[in-house]
């Protein structure tokens, strides 16, 4: 039963076990640390939440498909393998779930969860160059805030509308002057 929860959890980003509980993919987003320069990449986590729980008919539809097993057998074989997990997770090891963490139950009865290593160090940590826009962005905005004033480019760079091309976009007056040759048709029509 273990070599099918895994990847239901990556295909659904939750996992429901019965008298277990849930476990979920959370998204991170990218970081900055500013002291060190440097930027972290977004990453995922997985979170557990001990909780009485019945599994969503997906869950058991995937393991009949995955299993070869009829319906029936899947909910007794998972039933077994939820008493089994709560079993083995009162040992001073705790039990390992292949590809997402060790539960552990506590005295009072909790279960506790660690994750294992995420795939976060595959991507490692990118240095900032100091002089990179994401400064002088910060220096425009620390501006903004103290209340200075800021003009031009300075203004356009801030609110994200720099422009290359002097002029703009002027949509408006093509969009204008084909509403007054509509209304000049029209007038001259029915007048």
């Amino acid at each position: 039963m273990q070599e099918y929860l895994f990847k239901y959890l990556v295909l659904h980003k939750n996992l429901s076990i019965p008298k277990v509980g849930v476990f979920n993919i959370e998204n991170l987003s990218a970081q900055i640390d500013g002291t060190n320069n440097l930027l972290y990449p977004p990453s995922q986590v997985i979170r557990f939440k001990q909780e009485m729980v019945i599994p969503d008919r997906n869950f058991y539809d995937f393991l009949v498909a995955e299993s070869g097993l009829e319906l029936v057998d899947v909910i007794n074989r998972l039933q077994v393998f939820a008493q089994t997990l709560l079993t083995e997770s009162q040992s001073a090891k705790g039990v390992a779930l292949d590809g997402i963490g060790t539960l552990k139950t506590e005295h009072s009865g909790h279960l506790l969860f660690f994750s294992e290593r995420p795939l976060d160090y595959l991507f490692p940590q990118v240095n900032i160059d100091k002089d990179i826009s994401l400064a002088k962005s910060a220096n425009l905005k620390q501006a903004a805030f103290k209340g200075q004033e800021l003009e031009g480019d300075e203004l356009r760079e801030f609110l994200g509308q720099a422009n290359d091309v002097e002029g703009g976009d002027n949509w408006w007056v093509y969009a204008l002057g084909l509403l007054l040759l509509g209304i000049g048709a029209l007038l001259f029509y029915y007048v």
